[in-house]
């Protein structure tokens, strides 16, 4: 965190909430100072602590709304304006306000370790090295020292996974998976990616999901490879090709797939993605036949540092003469930030068409609509774990319904080794569905395993002890 707390102008009028903020009750140290300042409102030290106070809550929005009162001369100010918007990914505005204090003293530790967290973010993560070798020449031993290396030598990892999941619902459709993979470092600006997945499709033996011929399943191997390019700090290009086939029992069907993406950081509040792709419709094991060519943006718009608006916008085109169009919107807004617990609420709205109903095993009505009410929250259950949590509660509806029905989503997902070379991730999710023809469940559970590593190039792996 660093960035010490000042000495206020009376230190010993609120020296309790600066020993509570560094016991790690950052909370009771916050309630404390408001009731400092609310008698002493001039104390240039103590609104500063404050703001500080704000930021280590993981509270960026009123942080730096505590910060716009400063005089733009105040350099103390401006240096804790920087660590926030780099905490919170404001990476411009973060660069904006701290390389001037970097350049004027590139040996301090503060402005150094500041411009470390800022480089760290986007597509050259390398160019936060620099940056991080002054930190940890002039504190080598300091727990600060020891999590900015650790947060810089994250984007650096290359690394290899393998993800087994399953996928069951109340159609009978079940699909097991397990697929290995791998994104390796080949230079500053180049990664090789490769994958291998095994999945197993079943359904009702001559149901309206099963095969037309063959068995009541239909297994799919599909391999690939492909490579990302950055050539700007905010800009990447991937292409991935490979190949999926399937057997159903009585033959088997190979057939070339792939993506091709453009992601780019447009702005501290804009991001978004391009991707065209081709693929198989996995929705069951009568729809694998069915190849699709979609093209997709999907849209990130942060306004604030407390509200996020995605979008995804979609077009599909399938070689069983239908197409589809669709969009899915979610706005989420922080409601709040206590260190160890955040939590959010929002909305969201989706829409779909398709020209055709084909009967090919996958959901294609010509109007549907769907809108929620969502909350989510992560609860950090230390540096090296956490636990995401969401839930949308909405109503749906299609041209053969004869009113609007329940649709919910729940889903929770745990991370352990966040900063590690090894870290695993579980998740479970479970949909249900309400229709003209009853209820509709369906659930998922899955596990990533994954090794990160950088040490075969020292250069580009930061020392963490």
């Amino acid at each position: 965190m660093s960035l010490k707390p000042a000495f206020a102008q009376n230190a010993v009028a609120y020296q309790p909430a600066l020993d509570a903020a560094w016991a790690g009750r950052t909370g009771e140290a916050l309630r404390l100072i408001d009731a400092y300042l609310a008698k002493h409102p001039d104390d240039h030290a103590a609104r500063l602590d404050r703001a500080r106070f704000l930021a280590w809550l993981g509270d960026y929005a009123k942080a730096d709304d505590a910060l716009a009162g400063f005089g733009a001369d105040d350099q103390e100010a401006a240096a804790l304006h920087a660590r926030v918007l780099a905490w919170a990914e404001r990476r411009d505005a973060a660069l904006a306000l701290n390389t001037p204090l970097y350049a004027a003293d590139p040996g301090d530790y503060d402005s150094a370790w500041t411009q470390a967290l800022i480089l760290r973010q986007g597509e050259w993560p390398y160019q936060a090295l620099p940056a991080l070798a002054t930190v940890q020449a002039v504190k080598p031993d300091d727990k600060d020292t020891i999590d900015l290396a650790k947060a810089v030598r994250l984007p650096l990892f290359s690394s290899i996974g393998l993800t087994p999941s399953l996928y069951s619902d109340s159609d009978d459709i079940e699909i097991r998976s397990i697929a290995a993979d791998t994104n390796l470092w080949l230079s500053d600006r180049w990664r090789l990616l490769a994958s291998a997945t095994r999945r197993e499709h079943s359904a009702t033996f001559g149901g309206p999901f099963a095969p037309l011929l063959g068995d009541n399943h239909v297994d799919e191997d599909r391999v690939g490879t492909g490579l990302r390019f950055a050539p700007s700090p905010d800009t990447a290009l991937e292409l991935w090709m490979g190949n999926s086939r399937i057997d159903n029992g009585v033959g088997s069907d190979n057939k070339t797939i792939g993506h091709l993406q453009l992601s780019q950081r447009a702005s501290d509040a804009f991001l978004y993605a391009l991707t065209f792709d081709r693929d198989r419709v996995d929705q069951s094991p009568r729809a694998l036949a069915v190849m699709r060519h979609g093209l997709s943006a999907d849209l990130r718009w942060t306004p604030t540092l407390r509200d996020r608006l995605d979008a995804r916008i979609a077009s599909d085109d399938f070689d069983d003469d239908n197409r589809r169009t669709s969009v899915l919107a979610n706005y989420a807004r922080a409601v709040y930030r206590g260190g160890r617990v955040m939590f959010d609420l929002g909305l969201q709205a989706e829409g779909q068409h398709n020209t055709r109903n084909t009967n090919n095993g996958y959901y294609s009505p010509d109007r549907y609509r769907r809108y929620a009410v969502t909350a989510s929250s992560y609860i950090s259950l230390g540096q090296e774990a956490g636990l995401y949590l969401s839930a949308a509660l909405g109503q749906q509806r299609d041209e053969t319904f004869d009113n609007w029905k329940r649709a919910t989503d729940i889903n929770a997902e745990l991370t352990l080794g966040i900063f590690s070379h090894w870290q695993l991730v579980g998740h479970v999710g479970y949909s249900q569905r309400l229709n003209q023809f009853g209820r509709y469940e369906g659930a998922n559970v899955g596990l990533n395993l994954r090794y990160r590593f950088c040490e075969f190039r020292a250069s580009r792996c930061p020392s963490v002890r």
